[in-house]
């Protein structure tokens, strides 16, 4: 399996039914160049997009759910 890390996304196109997603990550002089594309069939584009903002918001949740418990588990401070 191929992995490309995205830092931020270059340009989107739809051709030929196909989303293609061209994903950038910065380069040592702190450029956005590109890493790879990501090619999803127009028909499941929603549905994976869908997905990634679904993975992205539950992520979210877990990490305001730690960060709580931590400050929770903290001792008070003093003065």
């Amino acid at each position: 399996m191929t992995q490309i890390l995205v830092d931020g996304i270059i340009s989107v196109a739809f051709v030929n039914g196909v989303l293609r997603i061209e994903c950038g990550s910065v380069d040592r002089d702190g450029k956005l160049s590109p890493s790879g594309t990501l090619l999803v069939p127009g028909s499941q584009a929603g549905t994976v997009l869908q997905s990634v903002a679904n993975a992205t918001k539950e992520l979210e949740k877990r990490h305001r759910e730690q960060l709580a418990k931590a400050s929770a588990d903290l001792p008070p401070v003093e003065h």
